[in-house]
């Protein structure tokens, strides 16, 4: 067969853009396609957009609170947030002009936006009526916010966070259904901005996969800040579609909870609908596309990457992933990809950054083998300096003094988090970080006070000392 291309890739958000630029980069001819818009989801509705807000709501907060720092105004403040919205496109266009199909077709690429692809065979796709032939195929097709089956729904208006952006102003009142990062992030920036927010969440408590203290810190801290957590509660149904009506069951009792917005934060769902995948036998299924440690398919010729594939649908492991799968596709020497060391960070305020095992999970694994140091932002100058006193790192090790978990919550905390990220990614114990010297006063100082502890409680459980203890006690 003769091919058209050494590579195609479906889908034109992170991981394919990033698999386009290496095949490029490779020398290869390559061709990228996607149903809606070059960027995908973190462009158009998630990191970049939700950050954008986040970082508005930060700067209003920061206002209402000048006379912590003692600042005064001149007269009343008042925050209106009618162009907030339109901001936040307006950050998130400029981005986009960095990934328009023009972009890549300048660098000799085929680059379709709003096209929909479908395979023929192994070998072949079908773009808008239009045959396509490549060696290899990389699907990059991402992932959709999952809508529960909850009776009435479909009758009530709903967001999601594919269409909350599109707001022109912000509603009076909103009910979030999810407690993860999606839900969290979004309610503490709408209630920042004047929304009255109440978030629903089935699990016993919000943001379930991080540390369970440092998880209960935020959940105190957003309820202190107004918003309302109802956590452990079943939703029954929605009603009303002049004002959103959730009913719901909290400790055996059936409530109901009224407000002028209704958002859906309850997970993401592959997307794999439309591409063909049984045509060609591509084993996949809710979860979505099966791969190997080499991001290949059971169709020897087709790769995947991102949140089409999971485990972990962030943009840095779709990058991380699309990487793999290219390398692999193209060159003859396999990369095999390892999520033992994939950090990740929910970007309220105060940020929450983990990396590895929590408290439970290391002591369900190592027993009575384990150490946990614990770092307090109120004990950092520089925290003290910034109003961000609010926080804590936990550093959970075993005996032995390999890092096996970090959790921060506080301040920057995505960024301090790196450096221990790094030394459990490299097998650095955390004592020997005490050999580093840290800039003062700065928050990475966190890394440190953490360090200094396991250092000495390293020398301390040495033979030596403690048999100079024992000795000291005896006379």
């Amino acid at each position: 067969m003769n091919h058209d291309y050494d590579l195609i890739i479906l889908g034109g958000g992170g991981a394919g853009i990033t698999a386009a630029m290496l095949a490029h980069g490779l020398g290869k001819k390559v061709a990228m396609i996607d149903k809606k818009r070059f960027g995908g989801e973190c462009t158009w509705s998630g990191c970049v957009p939700s950050k954008s807000l986040l970082h508005a709501a930060k700067v209003a907060a920061t206002i209402r609170d000048l006379e912590s720092y003692g600042l005064s105004s001149t007269g009343p403040i008042s925050i209106s947030t009618n162009r907030v919205m339109s901001s936040v496109r307006k950050i998130v266009a400029e981005i986009y002009e960095d990934e328009t199909p023009a972009t890549f077709e300048k660098l000799g690429m085929t680059a379709m936006e709003n096209a929909k692809a479908h395979f023929i065979d192994p070998g072949s796709i079908e773009v808008n009526g239009k045959t396509m032939h490549a060696r290899k195929f990389l699907i990059a097709t991402g992932s959709s916010p999952m809508v529960p089956p909850v009776e009435g729904l479909a009758e009530v208006p709903y967001y999601t966070n594919e269409n909350i952006f599109s707001l022109e102003t912000l509603p009076e009142s909103i009910t979030i259904l999810g407690g993860g990062p999606i839900g969290i992030e979004l309610a503490q920036a709408m209630n920042r901005l004047g929304v009255a927010v109440t978030v629903i969440e089935m699990a016993p408590a919000i943001l379930i996969r991080e540390e369970a203290e440092l998880s209960a810190m935020l959940a105190g801290i957003l309820a202190r800040e107004g918003i309302r957590l109802l956590t452990g509660a079943k939703v029954l149904s929605a009603e009303n579609p002049e004002k959103p009506t959730v009913v719901f069951e909290k400790d055996g009792k059936s409530e109901r909870i009224s407000a002028d917005a209704l958002l859906i934060a309850a997970g993401r769902k592959p997307n794999t609908e439309g591409l063909g995948l049984e045509t060609i036998g591509l084993a996949h299924d809710r979860s979505g596309i099966a791969v190997d440690n080499h991001m290949r398919t059971n169709v020897k010729n087709i790769y995947a990457a991102g949140d089409v594939v999971g485990p972990y649908q962030f943009s840095h492991i779709a990058n991380y992933q699309a990487i793999a799968a290219t390398s692999n596709a193209l060159l003859p020497i396999k990369r095999s990809v390892n999520y033992d060391a994939v950090p990740w960070c929910t970007f309220t305020d105060p940020e929450l950054a983990r990396s590895g095992l929590t408290e439970a999970q290391a002591q369900e694994k190592f027993g009575s083998k384990i150490r946990v140091y614990r770092a307090e932002y109120a004990k950092l100058d520089r925290a003290r300096t910034e109003h961000t006193t609010e926080g804590l790192a936990k550093f959970v090790c075993h005996a032995n003094g390999k890092i096996l978990g970090v959790h921060i919550l506080g301040e920057r905390a995505g960024e301090v988090m790196h450096e221990a990220h790094a030394a459990r990614t490299l097998g650095i114990p955390l004592h020997r970080l005490d050999k580093v010297i840290h800039t003062y006063p700065t928050y990475s100082e966190l890394i440190r006070q953490a360090a200094r502890a396991a250092y000495i409680d390293r020398i301390s459980s040495h033979p030596l000392v403690r048999f100079i203890k024992l000795f000291r006690r005896s006379k």
